[in-house]
């Protein structure tokens, strides 16, 4: 089953005006799809493939729609919406998905702002948010401009900082690029790790390749950081299995691993798109915990993002201090508040 709503004039773009429907995912996938492979900046957050896969093993109390904005007829943006009516705001959750899940088309974020809004009007909520959005972006500037036209008062707060790194054109001018004292402590950790044995770096993209390795994965997030092991519940868990095989299906994973005399002792989850690599998740085995090989398996990773050209390195969220000592500079999540009037 599918709504339709029609935007009010004044709707930014040019062409007719934007339609906003409420469709199935099953149905809006193709285009979606499309969609979200013309956009070059798009992450895996943004992906039906995404939401499904959390749908399935985190999602049971979510309430979803999925709101497509058309102009023309040519699908301009999907908004992924949980309605729940206590707290009715984008679908998913800051905790597994870095990023929220509002996908526009270039020029178009007027257009899905606005389907936003009227559609939260038409369903008569008092009160929604969004999160997961960067606070320097077109479609967060076009709710802003637009909240008040349509009745809503707009709070916009930071909810998280995540620490991007624009590359340089080799890994050394990127070490050049540091503070004196962080390109030294780095330099320090890949020599220390060096003369550890034999170091390797190798990352597998795959499903087939990805598979052997996931145990691994997990238990070394685990035994990284004791928030982890707590955040791996059985769920969270189920759902990191199935979303490696799903994200490396659609060539989106890179799941790096740092070996000593062959022996895995770190790993990195990373995703890319035409831009940027980005640090999801990572974890090391703690008995190696003196050779600092998580730094180093990302340091390996951040290579790998060079070597492939890309233009960025993005740590997502989190004010970890090894970020920022890797050139993060700081970026800010926005959480948008909106409240009818």
């Amino acid at each position: 089953m599918s709504s339709q709503r029609r935007s009010s004039p004044g709707a930014a773009g040019a062409g007719s005006l934007p339609l906003t429907t409420s469709e199935e995912l099953d149905v809006l996938r193709p285009e979606w799809e499309a969609l979200h492979a013309s956009v070059r900046d798009a992450t895996v957050f943004t992906h039906p493939a995404w939401l499904e896969t959390w749908l399935q093993h985190c999602g049971g109390q979510a309430m979803p729609i999925f709101l497509s904005v058309r102009r023309d007829e040519e699908l301009a943006g999907i908004i992924a919406l949980d309605m729940d009516p206590a707290n009715p705001g984008l679908l998913g959750e800051p905790g597994v998905s870095d990023l929220g899940p509002i996908l526009a088309a270039p020029g178009e974020e007027y257009a899905v702002a606005r389907g936003l809004l009227e559609w939260l009007n038409e369903d008569m909520a008092p009160a929604a948010s969004t999160w997961g959005l960067p606070e320097r972006s077109p479609l967060v500037m076009a709710i802003q401009e637009l909240a008040d036209d349509f009745g809503w008062n707009c709070h916009v707060d930071e909810e998280a900082v995540t620490p991007v790194r624009e590359l340089a054109s080799t890994f050394e001018d990127y070490l050049d690029t540091l503070s004196k004292k962080d390109r030294h402590e780095l330099r320090r950790k890949l020599r220390q790790a060096d003369d550890a044995g034999a170091l390797a770096f190798e990352e597998y993209t795959t499903p087939d390749a990805i598979a052997p390795h996931i145990d691994q994965f997990l238990d070394f997030m685990r035994q990284s950081h004791a928030g982890k092991a707590a955040f791996l519940d059985d769920a969270t868990a189920a759902f990191f299995r199935n979303a490696l095989q799903v994200t490396a299906a659609l060539g989106v994973t890179r799941l790096g691993v740092l070996t000593v005399d062959d022996a895995p002792i770190a790993m990195t989850w990373c995703f890319d798109n035409a831009e940027e690599t980005l640090l999801y998740n990572s974890g090391y085995d703690a008995a190696h915990a003196a050779i600092a090989p998580g730094i180093v398996s990302k340091a390996r990773a951040l290579e790998s993002a060079i070597l492939r050209g890309k233009r960025r390195f993005n740590f997502l969220r989190g004010e970890e201090e090894y970020k920022f000592r890797m050139g993060g500079q700081r970026r800010i999540l926005a959480r948008l508040d909106l409240r009818h009037r």
